[in-house]
């Protein structure tokens, strides 16, 4: 022990403690906190765990700072485990962050009881850091829960983050997901958001031929972002033979596109271009031959004049130059 260890009474750890509440002082009483060593565990320890969480986070993630710095994990994986949820919102927000700060410390502590703690607090309420802590372990065990956040928007990027460490597993999940053979919904705004995620995280990963069969399906869905995906995933690995469907579904959907969507897609036809010729004009010609119109307003149209180019100026003078 220091000499100030020694000098320093119960009622003074005390005051510090108090002190950590402060704007001007905190950060000076939780150094000294931490210079006093492991005495002072047990009175941080009450104050984080018996002191009423408020709406500032400050005070109490400097207590988690002391016990981290101190090793006191213990303290930490008891703070989670009997962490309970509160019922105000400006709170709950605060304590997110104090929850955040303590999986962070615990980051440093690796062991499957820390996992265990982890992934129950996750499963109850997630939060950046805590995911973050999570992924750490990059365990198969952890996958369904980071896939179940993809449709947080909180937590959606950590998650994806935590999956790519784990591509393999990562890939298996996303397969039956897509399939809908998880426990996880598929339709829904929250299912779409998991949806899009789940196929961008395989146009990184990559998938084999054989399993460009398995994804198929989503050339039908709805969301243009889980088609556009799935597209360039069939552009890059499906067989030969399914290239000339992949292209035609691509632009015959592409009448509902937004203007970022239909520059991916404009991009990914531009890397086909003998195959999209040919699809265009098997488009086109069914579609004028219901009497169909150009219509420059719309994403098709110009998309088809893109691929085309002069044939379809020939026919069309008042069509435009480019897009």
């Amino acid at each position: 022990m220091t000499r100030l260890d020694f000098e320093t009474s119960d009622d003074e750890i005390q005051q510090l403690i108090c002190t950590l509440d402060s704007l001007v002082d905190g950060e000076q009483a939780a150094e000294q906190l931490i210079r006093l060593g492991r005495r002072v565990v047990p009175a941080v320890e009450r104050f984080l765990l018996t002191s009423r969480p408020r709406s500032i986070s400050v005070p109490r993630c400097r207590a988690v700072r002391v016990l981290g710095a101190l090793g006191a994990y213990s303290s930490l994986i008891r703070y989670l485990r009997e962490n309970v949820r509160p019922g105000d919102a400006a709170i709950l927000f605060a304590e997110d962050a104090v929850r955040s700060a303590a999986a962070r410390e615990l980051m440093r502590h690796e062991s499957p009881a820390t996992f265990k703690v982890l992934l129950d607090a996750v499963k109850q309420r997630a939060t950046s850091g805590l995911v973050q802590a999570l992924s750490q372990y990059r365990s198969p065990e952890s996958v369904p829960t980071l896939f179940h956040l993809l449709e947080d928007d909180l937590c959606r990027e950590d998650a994806k983050e935590g999956l790519r460490g784990m591509p393999q597993a990562a890939k298996a999940y996303s397969i039956l997901l897509l399939r809908g053979l998880t426990e996880l919904p598929v339709r829904g705004s929250n299912a779409a958001r998991r949806r899009r995620a789940t196929l961008q995280l395989l146009v990184e990963c990559g998938i084999y031929m054989n399993e460009w069969f398995e994804l198929r399906a989503v050339l039908e869905d709805d969301d243009l972002d889980c088609l556009i995906s799935a597209a360039t995933l069939g552009l890059r690995s499906a067989p030969p033979t399914e290239m000339p469907l992949i292209v035609t579904a691509l632009i015959e959907a592409s009448a509902g596109m937004n203007w970022a969507q239909e520059t991916e897609a404009v991009e990914l036809l531009d890397k086909w271009p003998l195959l999209a010729r040919q699809s265009a004009k098997e488009i086109r010609a069914r579609h004028e031959t219901r009497g169909e119109k150009p219509n420059w307003m719309s994403p098709f149209w110009r998309i088809l004049h893109h691929i085309l180019g002069h044939e379809m100026a020939e026919k069309e003078p008042d069509t435009p130059n480019s897009l």
